[in-house]
């Protein structure tokens, strides 16, 4: 879970009470950079008093938390000689926005700071949980939002400056600070070097993965090779990636984060009364895609999502539940696990806090409730009799006359018991969907799995070198595949009832 609204105070989350009451906004929305004076330091340690206590960390603990990654800023690591500050190009150059951004680091020094880190983790450690340290805010900003503790706007769009070679190497020595304080840190997670940039043209992600570069092996001067190193991507933009993009043989154990939120265009809504949380499921379904799909690229134990929550969808308490046990099952098949934002907040949608004792959103249970089969690696399935794959498509079908193997023709088995009885299970590494078929013999896509799903195996002889199976639905029928001979020639996957009818295919090779 996410530990937020402590070092980077946001405008619209409130609690325990309004940290911005009485400052005067620069912008549209106040942010941190509007703390000025004297007044600036007392009121960001009164914060930080108040906002971390040792009751929230046994209290995450009791709810099932793991990790709890803790956003904060470059201002609380290092700090600028003189009067300074963050480089600002063009016309703001020498406005205002460049003078507000130094009263990022004029708040308090970084070793005045220092005292609250120590007790995040003293607290963490005393109730067995692990820190995930997160670069919140970058110097210029990496995106002109208020979590940067700015917020720059200019004709509705958001602007950020940190993509210049000054703000980087500052960044980068942020990082070093954050690797050289937690190197000695028993419990440690990992430390994410960036937040949500919006950096979105070509010459922004060659800038990024410059700063990646430099910020990992700033790291690596104090962290061991298996501490990880978070990086972020949106997954709109994990296309731009090389598959292993920063080998562990040169970077160590580096992985990525990504956030996800969804919510209706304007004038709809998702309740229970109009079908909502399909509604809701459907708007995920392409960045889990391109999550599961990214995963696959850089390695799925090195990908998580760091940031959701259960706004968006207004649906009863069971429906809510219904939908955080889909979101969580769904990020934990796609990669590694995932962080809800965050653990208080005055708005239930936001808050682990109140969703459990309000919703009886009962997370430890969902966050526990690990899939009790055994999850087998990636393997395609070929019709024995005509070489063709088993595959799915984005429209909820399932084909068997794809001619090579792709994506689409990955399937995860797993493997476990019923009431003694051996009983397999495939699901798509596309889609997340369940191998099902029904009792009219159709073969299709299910979002869950049950009864419907599992398939009893009959073994042959290998063939070349490749196993050789059947698949016995719960309703008896064998998963099978015949030629039609209409005005052209295709392959139909449906099940048949006999395995020994020969008009079918009912052998398959597993690669």
């Amino acid at each position: 879970v996410n530990y937020g609204n402590r070092f980077i105070p946001e405008d619209w989350m409130r609690h325990p009470y309004n940290f911005f009451q009485n400052v005067r906004r620069s912008a549209r929305r106040v942010a941190l950079w509007d703390l000025k004076g004297p007044e600036a330091k007392r009121r960001m340690m009164s914060w930080l008093d108040a906002t971390i206590l040792e009751s929230h960390f046994a209290e995450m603990k009791s709810m099932g938390v793991e990790v709890i990654r803790v956003p904060c800023g470059y201002w609380n690591w290092v700090t600028y000689a003189h009067d300074d500050g963050p480089e600002v190009s063009g016309v703001y150059a020498t406005g205002p926005i460049r003078e507000s951004m130094k009263n990022l680091h004029r708040i308090a020094s970084p070793r005045e700071y220092r005292k609250y880190f120590d007790r995040i983790f003293e607290f963490a450690e005393r109730h067995g949980v692990q820190i995930l340290l997160d670069l919140h805010g970058l110097p210029g900003s990496q995106n002109g939002e208020i979590h940067s503790g700015v917020c720059i706007e200019s004709k509705d769009e958001h602007l950020g400056f940190f993509q210049c070679q000054a703000n980087l190497q500052m960044a980068v020595e942020a990082v070093r600070e954050m690797a050289r304080y937690a190197k000695s840190k028993r419990n440690l997670f990992g430390i994410q070097v960036i937040s949500e940039p919006h950096l979105h043209t070509d010459e922004g992600h060659s800038f990024l993965e410059s700063y990646y570069q430099q910020a990992i092996l700033a790291a690596r001067e104090f962290l061991d090779p298996s501490v990880p190193i978070v990086l972020f991507e949106w997954t709109y933009e994990m296309c731009k990636w090389d598959d292993n993009a920063f080998p562990e043989s040169i970077y160590g154990k580096v992985c990525w984060d990504t956030h996800l939120y969804h919510f209706p265009s304007s004038g709809q809504t998702w309740t229970s009364q109009n079908n909502g949380l399909e509604q809701a499921k459907q708007a995920y379904s392409w960045d889990l895609q391109q999550l599961r799909q990214f995963s696959k690229a850089q390695g799925r134990d090195k990908v998580f999502v760091c940031e959701f929550s259960l706004a968006g969808p207004s649906l009863n308490s069971p429906e809510t539940v219904e939908f955080a046990e889909w979101l969580v099952q769904q990020m934990d098949f796609a990669c590694a696990g995932s962080m809800l934002w965050s653990y208080d907040n005055r708005i239930t949608a936001w808050s682990l806090q109140r969703q459990c004792r309000e919703w009886g959103v009962d997370w430890k249970r969902i966050w526990a409730t690990r899939d009790n089969a055994r999850e087998g690696a990636v393997v395609g399935i070929r019709a024995a009799s005509f070489g063709t794959w088993l595959t799915a498509n984005d429209q909820g079908a399932v084909e068997a006359d794809a001619p090579e193997h792709s994506w689409w023709e990955e399937w995860v088995p797993y493997r476990y018991s019923v009431q003694g009885k051996a009983k397999l299970a495939l699901r798509s590494a596309a889609f997340g969907t369940w191998l099902s078929v029904t009792s009219e013999g159709e073969v299709t896509q299910a979002e869950n799995r049950s009864a419907w799903e599992e398939f009893s195996v009959l073994y042959h002889a290998d063939q070349d070198g490749h196993q050789c199976i059947s698949l016995q639905s719960f309703h008896g029928s064998w998963l099978a595949v015949r030629r039609f001979n209409g005005p052209a020639s295709r392959l139909l996957l449906s099940s048949a009832y006999s395995i020994h009818d020969t008009e079918v295919n009912t052998a398959w090779l597993v690669n």
